[in-house]
């Protein structure tokens, strides 16, 4: 079986082989296989309408090897350093301030997974009745334990990394994740290779929230969700909504995302 697309400017050729796709029936492996080539050529083709958008961008540096929770931090220009890499800057603002309102609405018990630069964390406050941050960075940790002196809601920070920690938890209402990859391995799987950088942190979430708890999280998403992506959040959640937060302005030498809109998902237990 032979499956050709033309765009502008790439030709989509598919070849199948006979074993390849069994279905009872010819035509139910015609629709399958036309599905899935449609799916790719329209993501080609939406690849193809951004290119011009994205902002230049820098190249990322390799992290630097060692334990990422004892690398030394910084804050300069509205950008969070560690380990030669842009872990947040404050562009990110208006895309925290609606992940919150979301993983806020109902108030109770809020799980913040990595401080940052303390955006999501100052806009949780006051919004629920009590806030957990979770953080393995010891630098960043102290500086969330000195905000949380000041915070309105009882906030308790936990210092250490999330697979650590989560085991030792109870239940929430809400889930906020936004960490970092400590090593390159790591960014090679959540961030190149996993349907969304939160992919591998769905089941547990899921286990650490309660009947009406729901997860927001950092998606690198443009504006939609892949199948893939879908199919991962389904299987650990019986459903989620998804909003487009537009108007981001990363600077030009942003090395972690260059659009102007990221999907911003709500799952639900």
């Amino acid at each position: 079986m032979r499956v050709i697309r033309h765009l502008r400017s790439v030709d989509v050729d598919v070849l199948l082989r006979d074993d390849y796709v069994r279905t009872p029936t010819e035509r139910q492996r015609v629709w399958m296989v036309n599905r899935a080539v449609d799916e790719l050529v329209e993501a080609l083709a939406r690849a193809d309408a951004d290119a011009g958008t994205l902002v230049m961008g820098r190249e990322r540096t390799p992290i630097e090897e060692g334990a990422w929770g004892t690398r030394a931090a910084s804050v300069r220009d509205g950008t969070l350093e560690i380990a030669g890499q842009s872990v947040m800057q404050d562009w990110e603002a208006p895309l925290m301030e609606r992940m919150t309102q979301r993983v806020c609405e109902g108030g109770g018990h809020v799980l913040e997974l990595g401080f940052g630069l303390g955006l999501s964390a100052g806009m949780i406050d006051g919004a629920c009745m009590r806030h957990t941050v979770v953080e393995l960075n010891s630098e960043v940790a102290a500086a969330a334990r000195r905000w949380s002196k000041t915070a309105t809601t009882p906030t308790v920070i936990l210092e250490g990394s999330w697979e650590d920690v989560m085991p030792q938890l109870g239940s929430f209402d809400g889930i906020f994740m936004d960490t970092f990859p400590v090593d390159d391995t790591e960014f090679e799987r959540v961030v190149v290779r996993d349907a969304t950088v939160a992919e591998t942190f769905f089941a547990m979430a899921a286990g650490h929230l309660s009947d009406r708890g729901r997860l927001v999280y950092y998606t690198n998403e443009v504006d939609s969700l892949s199948r893939r992506h879908q199919r991962a959040l389904l299987r650990s959640f019986s459903r989620f909504e998804v909003e487009v937060v537009r108007g981001l302005r990363p600077p030009d030498d942003c090395d972690y995302w260059w659009h102007d809109s990221m999907a911003v998902v709500t799952a639900y237990v």
